[in-house]
């Protein structure tokens, strides 16, 4: 149905180049899929091949057409549920945990932002799981024909190694986690003590900061929210709502 939507389309090729353009893959390990295999066995080490695909959606659905809230959206993901190993067979992931913040959390963030002087922000992080790198076992993946080289008509099975961590993925999430917590480290922000994941206090701006995901809301006094969205701005791009 969006084949021949121009907007679709622009979401789908932007989506690829943004891909690209973040170094989500690598194109200097480009390779046969065979040759990647014989490697590892070789060395006895584990590596892994998988496959991405897109999905497309209007967002903000609800809207009218011509409203700027309502438009498409095209994501790529790892096919995480088809992932295989040097001997082609299913590839087992040691599975890491990442826990969001708690339903709670947002709402003492909102009960904070009642009181006198304060106000609550909500601000989404564009690509988020692919800011962090991919680490563990080594990972391939097949790129869709519209994306090769002619380098790559010549190949039987080209393959490139999948460099950060992709949507889909097993452990992206945890790999996020990690480098979100490192980014809210370094704007000031302090870990919540005790039972409340993803909870982070600013004890300078006296602002809390919840992270569910790729959402954060911010509460805090109204004059200095600005101030440290661009904070944690400086090494993930957060969305700014429309409006």
């Amino acid at each position: 149905e969006y084949i021949g939507d121009t907007e679709a389309m622009e979401a789908y090729w932007k989506e690829w180049g943004n891909l690209e353009q973040k170094l989500v893959w690598n194109w200097d390990s480009l390779s046969e899929w065979d040759d990647i295999s014989a490697h590892y066995r070789q060395k006895n080490e584990e590596v892994h091949f998988g496959y991405l695909f897109g999905f497309m959606v209007i967002k903000g659905d609800e809207f009218p057409v011509g409203d700027p809230r309502r438009r498409w959206k095209y994501r790529i993901v790892f096919q995480g549920n088809n992932v295989r190993d040097q001997d082609w067979q299913v590839a087992l992931f040691q599975e890491m945990a990442s826990t969001p913040a708690t339903l709670d959390a947002s709402r003492i963030a909102h009960i904070y932002s009642c009181f006198e002087g304060n106000d609550v922000q909500g601000r989404d992080v564009e690509q988020a799981y692919i800011t962090a790198d991919l680490r563990g076992t080594p990972t391939y993946v097949m790129l869709p024909q519209e994306l090769w080289t002619p380098e790559m008509y010549k190949m039987r099975c080209p393959v490139v190694r999948l460099d950060k961590a992709l949507y889909g993925h097993k452990n992206s999430g945890a790999y996020w986690q990690e480098y979100c917590h490192g980014e809210c480290i370094a704007a000031g922000f302090e870990k919540m003590p005790g039972e409340w994941p993803c909870v982070y206090w600013h004890p300078l701006a006296y602002a809390i900061l919840v992270v569910y995901v790729d959402d954060m809301l911010l509460a805090g006094p109204r004059g200095r929210l600005e101030e440290l969205w661009a904070q944690l701005g400086r090494s993930i791009k957060l969305e700014r709502p429309p409006g």
